[in-house]
């Protein structure tokens, strides 16, 4: 476990709303992040846009910490809409909310939605992703 309290699974039913969070992308981290994609598109560079996955997987990163998912979970699908452009060091904010929860024998499969809004209060992105929680961790409620 993080410094920081996880939400827990036993909270994570159809319906929860998961605190908003604030991803966000500096210059030094979406560099960092083109460097590890091995993108070297000059308009992330030159227009100071920030690359829409980066985005996308920092955002996930943070939903995914605040779970603590267990060791085993399976991230089965994940689905992206960009709406808009994101410079980078823009004020982002996250929210998410589980779509569905749904035990089948050992196993929970998990799928939550999320929207990204920039300081306009325009949404930049949504999304939705599921997962698979391994039997170990599917019975804890």
């Amino acid at each position: 476990m993080t410094e920081k309290e996880n939400t827990g699974l036993s909270r994570l039913e159809t319906g929860y709303r998961f605190p908003p969070s604030s991803p966000h992308l500096d210059a030094d981290a979406v560099a960092a992040y083109l460097a590890a994609v091995e993108d070297a598109n000059r308009l992330y560079q030159d227009d100071n846009i920030t690359p829409p996955l980066a985005i996308a997987a920092c955002a996930m990163k943070a939903l995914f910490d605040d779970i603590g998912l267990p060791a085993g979970t399976i991230h089965i699908s994940q689905e992206l809409e960009f709406t808009g452009v994101i410079n980078t060091g823009e004020s982002l904010t996250s929210q998410a909310i589980v779509k569905r929860r749904q035990t089948r024998g050992k196993l929970d499969m998990l799928t939550i939605g999320f929207e990204i809004t920039n300081q306009q209060q325009r949404t930049v992105l949504t999304g939705e992703t599921s997962l698979i929680l391994p039997a170990s961790e599917a019975g804890e409620r």
